[in-house]
């Protein structure tokens, strides 16, 4: 005679519950990380790339390369809507951000939920703690707050993660890939790919998970269509570059200098091949030595964002699904993991740390892995049964230590979380961030003329002017330059683009802040604050006493002496006859007729922003040194020397001056 045997998969009505249970709980993290990001969130308008994204979106026109077509038509759509209630764009591309994220962070609890053997209480537990570490994860967090790209990006990964899961088999859950699912996931990655680019990492390990899931999908012709038509089809949104790259839609990409109008989107085939793979703006890839040097600092970032537990954890979570051979995970997240890691080590870029988000949402996926692991060992220890000589007393006792143990794991596990949240929030609190509309509000307040043009060693500092010209109407005369506007020599530096500036004809020039150094290249003037009149460049007429030596591959031309409050001012003229390629230090030294030094002055050569390595071939500059009063006065000799530091290199042997 047959026993019965209960199943242990849950009736209709037990699997309808646990779902709305899932769902609420969802709905509860997104209710909480969407609170904290919309408390900490930036108010307003913002420098840099967020500042760009905040009036291109508003204008549907285009961003830098490489274009994100669809977070410009999503997020340019919410602002409209916001708008309708009031709010400014700069402040809802902002929120948008957050709204993405906290959605990102929803829809994880569920995919690792999906991913993990059970719906039991342990396993909403880890799933739970993996969303929270994902939600105060400060790099996430920090993008979350501001008009940026990498929220999307995470959501397409936990949205990828959840599908994934939900067509991967298993003995309580049997399910068929036909080609409409393989057509939804290629599609979900193929959209994904034409906002960012990392998402090809994802790749390898599809097609794993995918050869996992039947070795013969690659030899049936609907699914190949399906898999092909899905990434293919989504980079048709690609067309919206050459569509939006007009003057109308995108005028910040036809700056006015002059009589001229700079093109910075070519409109041709290679010209939007450029602009939607990068190489516009393309950064070179580090040498292996290089990209080992910086295991340091991924090492860093790591332990930052996890902590030792974190980072315990998400290792033990690979042990178990390899010891559990749980192969459809590994397979999807470990190879996009290291490809993705290596590729952060060798790609040459400054703001490497969000090419890390991925990574740390497979991690946490993993921790929650070993977390779950953990808890079931615990809850497996065995009770004593009916036959053992135990008291009722003891035995109840028991079941209620076993029965309270996932709220005590729950508890300790909250540590990590609630540590990296108290640990980081004053760090990456937003809430007071005005800084950039205050700055241009300062600069259009000093009434810079209708057509000036502003300069500034920053493009992050320029953007917000394109925002007020774009959404508000402000300053629409104004051009805004900076360093690398284009890949042409005159605008490698800041002291080219001021040189290019004023080559523009009668229009004036500004910079837009103190930038000290550039007095060596240009006579300045103090403008209302905080702007600096660009009057001209240094020339031979300023030149007091006339020398034409020669010092390595300079030329001192002269020199001029000024009063300049209670001392002097000693002011070299030089003339470049080769690049130097090194920062020069240049010393000042004043001797009596005994050869006794009465004063001396050191200081870099150009100063800060127009150092002597930035010096071009042909052009005068000017070296300034502030003396004692009255030390020009009683000196014999005046020598000069530069060297470069730490080393004391000399440029050239001394150069001995008889004064008169």
């Amino acid at each position: 005679m047959k026993t019965a045997v209960k199943s242990s998969r849950p009736t209709s009505h037990n699997e309808s519950a646990t779902l709305r249970l899932d769902r609420r709980l969802a709905i509860v993290l997104f209710a909480l990380f969407l609170g904290l990001y919309s408390r900490t969130l930036a108010p307003g308008l913002l420098f840099g790339d967020p500042g760009e994204f905040q009036f291109a979106a508003w204008r549907f026109g285009l961003a830098h390369p490489t274009g994100y077509p669809l977070y410009l038509l999503l997020g340019g759509s919410w602002q409209h809507l916001a708008a309708l209630f009031g709010s400014d764009p700069a402040t809802s591309l902002n929120a948008f951000s957050a709204f993405l994220t906290a959605v990102a962070v929803a829809l994880f609890y569920l995919a690792v939920l999906a991913w993990l053997p059970t719906r039991t209480p342990s396993a909403r537990i880890a799933a739970f703690f993996a969303a929270l570490l994902v939600g105060v994860n400060p790099t996430l967090w920090s993008q979350a707050l501001i008009a940026e790209v990498y929220a999307l990006h995470a959501l397409f990964i936990a949205l990828f993660l959840l599908l994934t899961a939900r067509l991967t088999p298993s003995p309580l859950h049997p399910v068929t890939l036909s080609p409409l699912p393989l057509l939804l996931l290629s599609s979900l990655l193929g959209l994904s790919l034409t906002h960012h680019r990392t998402a090809l990492f994802l790749l390898p390990g599809f097609l794993l998970w995918l050869f996992w899931r039947d070795k013969q999908w690659w030899q049936k012709g609907r699914e190949w269509a399906a898999l092909v038509g899905g990434l293919a089809l989504p980079q048709l949104l690609h067309l919206y570059i050459p569509l939006r790259s007009r003057v109308e839609a995108s005028p910040w990409l036809y700056p006015r200098l002059g009589a001229e109008t700079l093109a910075l989107y070519t409109p041709t085939a290679q010209g939007f091949v450029d602009f939607i793979t990068g190489s516009v703006f393309a950064v070179s890839f580090l040498s292996p030595a290089q990209a080992l040097a910086r295991l340091p600092e991924a090492g860093n970032f790591w332990l930052l964002h996890f902590t030792w537990p974190g980072l315990a954890l998400a290792l033990l979570g690979l042990v178990v699904l390899l010891r559990q051979g749980r192969w459809p995970l590994l397979l999807l997240t470990l190879p996009a993991a290291l490809l993705l890691q290596i590729f952060n080590l060798f790609y040459g870029i400054g703001d490497i740390y969000v090419f890390y988000i991925p990574l740390y949402l497979f991690a946490a996926l993993w921790a929650a892995c070993g977390v779950e692991w953990l808890i079931g060992r615990t809850q497996g220890w065995r009770m004593p049964d009916a036959g053992q000589q135990a008291d009722d007393e003891s035995r109840n006792s028991q079941l209620a230590t076993r029965n309270s143990q996932p709220a005590l794991w729950f508890a300790l596990l909250l540590l990590l979380p609630a540590s990296l949240f108290l640990t980081h929030l004053p760090a990456l609190d937003q809430s007071d961030n005005r800084v950039a509309g205050q700055l241009w509000a300062r600069i259009l307040a000093a009434e810079p003329p209708d057509d000036a043009i502003l300069v500034s060693n920053d493009r992050n500092e320029i953007v917000p002017l394109y925002y007020l010209q774009a959404v508000e109407g402000k300053g629409l005369g104004l051009t805004g330059l900076f360093p690398l506007l284009t890949p042409e020599e005159r605008f490698a530096d800041v002291g080219a683009v001021t040189a290019t500036a004023l080559a523009a004809g009668d229009r004036p020039v500004y910079l837009i802040k103190t930038m000290a150094g550039l007095e060596a290249k240009f006579d300045l003037e103090q403008a209302e604050s905080p702007l600096i009149r660009v009057v001209g460049s240094v020339g031979e007429d300023e030149i007091g006493q006339r020398l034409d030596l020669a010092y390595g591959p300079l030329a001192l031309l002269g020199y001029r002496t000024d009063p300049a409050g209670g001392g002097q001012t000693l002011s070299l003229f030089w003339r470049v006859a080769e690049r130097l390629g090194a920062d020069y230090t240049t010393s000042v030294q004043l001797f009596d007729g005994g050869g006794n030094r009465l004063a001396q002055d050191d200081r870099p050569a150009g100063g800060v922003f127009y150092p002597s390595s930035l010096w071009k071939v042909g052009e005068i500059v000017r070296d300034s040194h502030p003396l004692p009063a009255g030390a020009l006065a009683g000196a014999a000799r005046l020598q000069i020397l530069l060297y470069t530091q730490p080393d004391l290199s000399h440029l050239a042997p001394p150069l001995p001056i008889p004064l008169p």
